[in-house]
């Protein structure tokens, strides 16, 4: 899998992508403004950014930024994010053989696992 592969893969089920920098210099794949679609936090309408590798296969950080924070900083393994001043880190090991699907299930898992 590939970051463009990836981004393609979002753009296929309707979403809004973009590439974003940082306040850390550092290049993001952002999806806008998408509603969580369940757990505690359904419904609510955020950024998700995992940051953007060119490397072959594209390896995911351990870990997704939201904006707005959608928890209290610093709980749940959150903290303020290097892209930001409202954006916020979540903590999360992304351990599967990386595809796009897979990786936007983490991304959905992390936010709708949230009690």
């Amino acid at each position: 899998m590939t970051a463009d592969e990836f981004e393609a893969y979002l753009k296929g089920l309707g979403l809004t992508v973009e590439t974003i920098i940082g306040a850390d210099a550092g290049r993001y794949i952002a999806v806008r403004s998408f509603a969580v679609p369940a757990g505690a936090l359904a419904g609510r309408t955020c950024d998700a950014v995992v940051r953007r590798e060119e490397s072959v296969p594209y390896i995911p950080p351990a870990a997704i930024h939201t904006r707005p924070a959608l928890v209290p900083m610093g709980t749940l393994n959150t903290q303020a994010s290097p892209i930001g001043p409202d954006w916020q880190y979540w903590s999360r090991r992304f351990d599967h053989p990386p595809t796009p699907a897979r990786l936007w299930a983490h991304i959905l898992t992390v936010l709708t696992e949230v009690t």
